[in-house]
């Protein structure tokens, strides 16, 4: 009898919970206080705002906090006299930041992201870069428990900072469509100044293009630039193989390359890069962005009508125009 009484008092509770203007709190209030579910439980008709609130903070003390998303991140940074330990401790934070970015989104360097990181003299900031735009179609929402360590480096007059922490890091909705995708082939991967930058664009299914490039040498403002669609081709619209700039834009302007100005001497060599965002229906971007920022508008489009093509390349210093990214006449 007691257990058919308490099964009873459940079902008087469950009840109550199916009517919005019931109160389900003093249940789980007896409960915990030790008193007998058999024993009789009364419930006042609440305005049910009041009772729907009610609900909503009950469940909020009885829900675990969910984790999924919080992930690892190590890095560190070894630095010599010349270099200041905050910017050390800098560029190990965002290094640690790109490693819990890779371990959500996964590794997804392509033979042609490799390529691009040749000047030995800069290949420590050409590698974070890489890893930085390999994973721009994440974002790091929040941080928690960042520890700095700085210690003695592996020979004299140098230390090393170490970076750990955790990150919050938030993905697109949904799953790609295996049947939407394009393929991007560039005509080189290493220009000269006044050299010219063409796409070769193979979709396999009408979508709309857009192009985006970063320039990380730009350490602030904004970094990312769409150049294409602009004022000269506007047409962003692949049905079939084509070419950017395309047939009717080509006439007009060309993406001519420049090596920037102000780089040290030392500096012969320098890394950018190319996101193409295929959308199933036209989105409109606008001209430029901070870093984050174009994190943020990437993760606004559902990955089911969209497809993200990264591609790197490498300017040389030489004769030519000196200036930063890309030129129309």
């Amino acid at each position: 009898m007691a257990k058919m009484g308490q099964n009873a008092g459940l079902a008087s509770a469950f009840r109550a919970i199916s009517h919005p203007a019931r109160v389900v709190v003093a249940v789980f209030a007896r409960a915990r206080r030790g008193v007998p579910m058999t024993a009789p439980v009364s419930f006042r008709p609440l305005p049910s705002y009041l009772a729907l609130a009610i609900l909503i903070l009950a469940a909020a003390g009885l829900a675990t906090p969910a984790r999924a998303d919080w992930v690892h991140g190590q890095a560190q940074r070894v630095f010599g006299p010349d270099t200041a330990q905050t910017d050390a401790c800098r560029d190990a934070t965002n290094r640690a930041r790109a490693a819990a970015l890779r371990a959500r989104l996964g590794e997804r360097l392509s033979s042609e992201d490799l390529m691009v990181c040749t000047d030995k003299a800069h290949k420590g900031a050409c590698s974070l870069n890489r890893a930085i735009w390999s994973t721009v179609d994440g974002a790091i929402r929040a941080v928690r428990d960042k520890r700095v360590v700085v210690r003695p480096g592996p020979v004299a007059g140098f230390q090393t900072c170490i970076v750990s922490l955790e990150a919050d890091v938030g993905v697109a909705i949904g799953h790609y469509d295996p049947s939407f995708d394009l393929g991007v082939t560039m005509n080189e991967h290493v220009f000269r100044p006044g050299d010219t930058l063409t796409l070769t664009i193979t979709p396999t299914q009408p979508m709309h293009i857009a192009v985006f490039q970063w320039l990380p040498y730009r350490h602030t403002g904004m970094t990312v630039t769409r150049i294409f669609p602009n004022r000269y081709d506007t047409d962003d619209l692949f049905t079939r193989p084509g070419t950017i700039p395309t047939a009717a834009g080509a006439t007009r302007y060309a993406m001519r390359l420049k090596f920037p100005g102000g780089m040290p001497p030392s500096r012969q060599m320098v890394d950018e890069y190319l996101m193409i965002v295929a959308t199933k229906k036209k989105v409109d971007f606008r001209e430029s962005y901070t870093l984050d920022e174009f994190r943020g508008r990437l993760l606004e489009i559902p990955r089911n009508v969209s497809r993200l093509i990264r591609r790197a390349y490498s300017v040389v210093r030489g004769p030519g125009p000196t200036d930063a990214g890309l030129e129309s006449p």
